[in-house]
């Protein structure tokens, strides 16, 4: 086992401590190794390894942001071949008893889009990143158990009291880097949590055996209206209160993960795999009699209360920082969990080079904290108080389109472009995103509001085909386009224009302005029966 680090000599200090070596601690020394090839680094990994495949943990799914981050930025395109490429999100909204997925209404693309994405078997890319960072000269022990960080005044060296096996040892650090998960070292022994708002569970567990929606239906004009099988989207059934995801893994495994708002689906309720089951029963029948057809081939259990939660701060420029849980989780609809990572490594990474290479950081975290905090609640925004209008396919499906252009048009267009980590142009950019933010804030809560009035249903199998929706396809193009900053400007200011006509067109729609409804949005409306119809 020593390919894993057990035997290697852990010199006594290092530029940088990760506590945590899992995907975000992982993948924030590959960035730094890259940054700075002369750089020390240890990685000090709680769990042994290799890690199982289908390791039982949450983050399978990823989006455009995080993707890029992986292929791009860190360049793991060779792990991700090893994946599968993901056939987008995909939504089925509530309809009757939820028996028959082929009379739901379905949001989804019909073929793939210009940004590839992917469904990852955490256990085995995790295990091809600790070997990519053996190999870059990165040192990773696992069976390491972090138990205590002594931050250094001044410029005195951070001392982290590291446990392995039956011995103790200390390794000193000029930067430490909290990535310890749920954990979260640091921010308990700072002081540093905050309680989220934002009140919801979660429960999930692996089947295997693949589960197939496709197979879910006879209906043969249904199952042939995509190019592609939707068993390798991220598919999600949606209802009031909840989503239910279904997930490829490696080997033909499934995951399988119940999310919901703990004012309508009470945790005790969902917490054990026989109460999940029974809940499916309830909610999501057909889903749950292929569960239980294959309950016996059920290969973990986990249940997750209240995980919403937050930080004070996630960065110092006394010299440590807290990565990927550690610090912020937000809520997994839109599989939003690698994006995050990508964006916090990149703050991290450049605070941490700079500091390196002599330079003054004080002003510089202060920044990245503030904005990294700000993205984080802008997030937030998107799932705060919005689990109920997930029983109504119209308007939530309209919330989808909005919730894309604000993604892909603002935020996710800004990471691929690695703005986040420039000053400079984020102060230049700064009254576009105060538009994004504001249109944001009064469409999220008019969401709210139009769910709380709507009485039309979504026409019985109608599909909202996204992919064909002209200008978010266009949206999803311009994420691989290079530019300078000016032509980079003047696209989000043309991106912040299609966003305003769009929020008039859903006003139109929904009765509440007098302004016709162009062409934008007649794909989803037109699967629709008008607002108010029977």
């Amino acid at each position: 086992m020593a390919d894993w680090g057990r035997n290697m000599d852990i010199r006594d200090r290092y530029d940088v401590v990760i506590a945590g070596g899992g995907l975000a601690g992982l993948c924030l020394a590959l960035q730094l190794q890259k940054r700075k090839p002369e750089i020390r680094i240890f990685v000090a990994e709680r769990d042994l390894h290799p890690p199982p495949e289908a390791a039982h943990k949450v983050g399978e799914s990823s989006v455009e942001g995080g993707s890029h981050y992986f292929s791009e930025v860190l360049g793991l395109a060779d792990l991700l071949d090893g994946e599968l490429r993901k056939f987008g999100l995909r939504f089925f909204m509530s309809h009757g008893e939820n028996r028959d997925i082929a009379s739901r209404l379905e949001c989804g693309p019909s073929h793939f889009l210009f940004v590839p994405s992917f469904q990852i078997d955490r256990g085995r890319f995790e295990a091809g990143l600790a070997r990519k960072a053996q190999a870059a000269g990165i040192d990773f022990a696992d069976g390491c158990k972090v138990t205590e960080i002594a931050l250094g005044a001044g410029d005195a060296d951070h001392i982290v009291r590291i446990e392995r096996s039956t011995e103790a040892f200390d390794v000193a650090c000029r930067w430490v880097a909290d990535a310890s998960g749920r954990a979260s070292l640091l921010k308990k022994q700072l002081g540093l949590a905050l309680p989220s708002r934002h009140d919801v569970n979660a429960v999930w567990f692996r089947i295997d055996h693949p589960i197939d929606p496709d197979g879910w239906s006879e209906d043969l004009a249904w199952r042939a209206r995509n190019k592609h099988s939707r068993r390798l989207s991220t598919n999600h059934l949606m209802g009031e209160g909840y989503w239910v995801w279904l997930i490829p893994l490696a080997g033909n495994r499934t995951s399988v993960g119940i999310v919901s708002d703990e004012r309508l689906h009470p945790f005790a309720k969902l917490h054990t795999f026989d109460a999940a089951l029974a809940w499916l029963d309830r909610n999501e029948p057909q889903c749950a009699e292929v569960v239980r057809a294959h309950a016996d081939q059920k290969m973990d259990f986990r249940a997750l209360k209240h995980f919403s939660h937050e930080a004070k701060q996630v960065y110092s420029s006394e010299r440590w920082v807290l990565v990927g849980e550690a610090g912020f989780f937000v809520d997994p609809f839109y599989s939003p969990g690698s994006d995050f990572i990508g964006i916090a490594n990149g703050f991290c990474s450049d605070l941490i080079a700079r500091d390196l290479e002599g330079s003054a950081i004080d002003e510089l975290a202060t920044i990245y904290d503030q904005l990294f905090r700000s993205l984080a609640r802008t997030f937030l925004l998107t799932y705060h108080r919005q689990y109920p209008l997930m029983g109504s396919g119209r308007v939530l499906s309209t919330k989808i389109i909005w919730d894309f252009t604000m993604y892909w048009g603002g935020i996710a267009l800004l990471f691929f472009r690695n703005k986040f980590v420039d000053p400079s142009f984020m102060e230049r950019v700064g009254p576009i995103l105060q538009g994004f933010a504001q249109l944001n804030v009064g469409m999220q809560s008019f969401f709210r509001e139009w769910s709380k009035t709507e009485q039309g249903g979504a026409a019985a199998g109608s599909f909202v085909d996204y992919a064909e929706i002209e200008f978010l396809a266009e949206m999803n193009r311009n994420l691989l386009r290079d530019c300078d900053d000016d032509a980079l400007l003047a696209q989000l200011g043309r991106n912040l224009a299609v966003a305003r006509e769009l929020e008039r067109e859903i006003l139109a729609e929904a009765g509440h302005s007098e302004a016709a409804a162009t062409s934008h949005l007649s794909e989803v409306f037109s699967a629709m029966p008008p607002s108010g119809s029977a």
